[in-house]
């Protein structure tokens, strides 16, 4: 058998529940020239027992070191032209690999992005989040709206994997975004304006679980590049920076359960920015923190 055009590469680890349907996504394209390839971290859950159901797999399941390390042993094992990296507990939308044959038709484009379905698991229901990325040094305002790079709707040539190598196995949260940063160096994104993945913000997910833990690692990320700016100046990001990390806090102390948690992220927000915290519209969660 000939090299596949996809390659499929799904990190796993407990997400039995979703995994069934990530697979069945990536089938129901009606597009046989891929391959699917699992790198499993020893579940414990039904994982195992879903992927045996499906003979195509390609399922390892071992030890690992994290996320980007599974990915990573997928990129050195594919064989496809085209790679793509669908985390377990993500689809890809009816059509997507169709879009993508088209896209990846012209010989110049080496990475395309696209929208995402995002189901969430809090009462919001569905939303279309859309793409966005214009300027590579957009990355570095981690914090702000100007880039929407959604992991599964991004995939890239095997070209690109050549020359931007493996992702850091020493990050976590902010892996994708920071493998966005190095292959924008070189490469040229192109944006199709069609949902392309379906992304399950469940909260087991650990960007949804752990969300200050993946702002503090985007800022270990880009902080080292603060000085390509606003020409250099020392600190012209600082208030931009500390009033958004500001409201991303209070986003998380609002959604809080656990009072203990909304306290700890208030905390973080006035931190950043007191008066933002003092507004109007915040008195009532102070209340409920604090009653």
């Amino acid at each position: 058998m000939g090299e596949p055009y996809f390659s499929v590469i799904t990190p796993s680890w407990n997400q039995g529940k979703f995994l069934r349907g990530c697979i069945e996504s990536i089938v129901s394209q009606n597009d046989p020239d891929f391959e699917h390839l699992v790198f499993d971290n020893c579940s414990t859950d039904e994982t195992a027992r879903v992927a045996a159901d499906f003979p195509h797999l390609e399922f390892v399941s071992e030890p690992d070191r994290g996320q980007a390390h599974a990915v990573n042993k997928g990129f050195e094992a594919s064989r496809g032209e085209i790679i793509c990296w669908l985390n377990s507990d993500d689809e890809y939308a009816p059509g997507a690999f169709s879009k993508l044959r088209e896209a990846f038709s012209d010989p110049a484009v080496q990475v395309v992005f696209g929208d995402v379905r995002q189901i969430s698991y809090d009462g919001q229901g569905e939303v279309i989040a859309r793409g966005k990325f214009k300027s590579r040094l957009d990355l570095i305002r981690w914090w702000g709206a100007d880039v929407k790079l959604h992991q599964p709707s991004i995939f890239f040539h095997r070209d690109v994997v050549k020359s931007a190598g493996l992702l850091r196995e020493d990050l976590h949260y902010a892996l994708d975004y920071e493998y966005w940063w190095r292959i924008s160096e070189k490469f040229v994104f192109r944006y199709i304006p069609q949902v392309l993945a379906i992304q399950h913000r469940q909260p087991d997910s650990k960007t949804i679980r752990d969300w200050a833990r993946a702002l503090d690692e985007r800022e270990r990320i880009f902080s080292p590049f603060y000085d390509l700016i606003d020409g250099g100046r020392p600190g012209s990001l600082e208030p931009e920076r500390r009033k958004c990390l500001a409201k991303q806090y209070l986003i998380l102390a609002w959604a809080a359960q656990d009072p203990a948690c909304a306290r700890k992220n208030l905390l973080s927000a006035w931190q950043q920015s007191p008066p933002l915290v003092l507004r109007p519209a915040n008195l009532g969660l102070i209340r409920r923190i604090f009653s």
